[in-house]
């Protein structure tokens, strides 16, 4: 029964919100409603998940746990951000400015790392797989896109390299477009499961 329950609260509310979308002018009114429930409930879980987190570095830091330092600059930051976003409100430039201060070091740093982390896996699908289509394929492309990155090619303004230019870039456009449509049919596919009371029948 404990399983049975969400299936179907879950099954019904696909099912509706599904009705809805078909009958978009009728099912407006719903639509509007489901997704303004869906906002509560992830507001009021992502507050629950913050408090946990908070909750869990402040034992660390209480019990003096290996590496509670990073618990400390974590905790004196949520805090900190906190209070300057009651204080100052989400919308003043002086709070933006200053997050963006941190926030652009970190996603750099973090961009970087993973261009790391890619040209090591890039390194070991060649030591593996030696040299294939695939992998001249890939190391080809890899420096197209790098030497077309750095803007020189860009710069000698001459029409047809342009336009040649805008097509190659257009190209991972393109594959992304593909795995989007993968990914959309996989959803489908694993929400019809869901719905039906298929997914998860093994673990009973």
């Amino acid at each position: 029964m404990k399983r049975l329950l969400p299936l179907i609260v879950g099954a019904l509310s696909g099912l509706v919100v599904l009705a809805a979308m078909f009958f978009v002018p009728q099912g407006s009114a719903i639509l509007s409603a489901v997704l303004n429930w869906v906002i509560a409930v992830a507001s009021v879980a992502l507050l629950v998940a913050i408090a946990s987190l908070v909750l869990t570095h402040l034992r660390f830091i209480a019990k003096g746990k290996k590496g509670f330092l990073l618990s400390i600059v974590l905790v004196v930051s949520f805090i900190t951000t906190l209070a300057l976003g009651i204080l100052l409100g989400v919308d003043n430039p002086i709070f933006l400015r200053l997050v963006g201060a941190i926030i652009r070091p970190i996603e750099t740093a973090l961009l970087g790392l993973v261009a790391l982390v890619m040209m090591s896996a890039a390194m070991k699908i060649f030591r593996e797989r030696g040299w294939s289509a695939l992998t001249v394929s890939f190391g080809i492309s890899a420096i197209v896109f790098l030497i077309l990155g750095l803007g020189f090619l860009q710069n000698l303004k001459i029409p047809v390299l342009n336009e040649a230019i805008r097509f190659v870039e257009g190209l991972p456009m393109i594959g992304a477009r593909g795995l989007l449509i993968g990914i959309g049919i996989g959803l489908l596919m694993m929400a019809f499961r869901v719905l039906f009371g298929m997914e998860g029948s093994g673990n009973d």
